[in-house]
């Protein structure tokens, strides 16, 4: 099932890389409702520490780009630790806000989930980090999921909630 992020009335949610990516970078206004009832505690939210991993690096490239012409990317092969060092005070600002964030719970990705993960794996063939993101969802036991990836939509007993 997929429908409209702001349409989600559950108590909890997990959230997927692209949806706090949306707010930091500013590119969708309707994460910004859904932070702020977060925020206000009208619900509560899930992530993992597996997301600020994908968020801190796509977010890296987003500056990259914003800044050079061309292959951010490239560039970032090109002169990575320089780079890095440009844009890592403006990353790690934000992915302290996020962090920050009432209401948000941080989830450690755990060994035991490499079973859970290889399971969906085979099971709805998703991807090793969208597994892995689901590993988190059902130790906590959140099937509700804020991403506009639709590898989720394999999961019939997952409910997706899209910007």
């Amino acid at each position: 099932m997929t429908a409209p992020l702001h349409s989600f009335s559950g108590n909890g949610i997990y959230l997927d890389t692209m949806v706090p990516y949306a707010l930091l970078r500013g590119i969708d206004q309707a994460a910004v409702p859904f932070f702020e009832r977060i925020e206000r505690g009208e619900l509560m939210a899930y992530t993992s520490v597996l997301t600020f991993d994908e968020l801190a690096y796509r977010l890296i490239l987003a500056l990259v780009k914003d800044r050079y012409p061309g292959s951010a990317l490239d560039h970032l092969r090109a002169a990575e630790e320089k780079l890095i060092a440009e844009f890592s005070p403006q990353v790690v600002a934000q992915l302290r806000q996020l962090r920050e964030l009432p209401n948000l719970t941080l989830l450690d990705v755990l060994a035991a989930d490499l079973d859970s993960m290889s399971e969906a794996i085979t099971q709805f063939s998703l991807r090793p980090r969208d597994a892995l993101h689901y590993a988190a969802m059902q130790r906590v036991g959140c099937l509700d999921v804020a991403s506009n990836d639709t590898h989720f939509d394999r999961i019939p007993h997952l409910r997706r909630y899209s910007l």
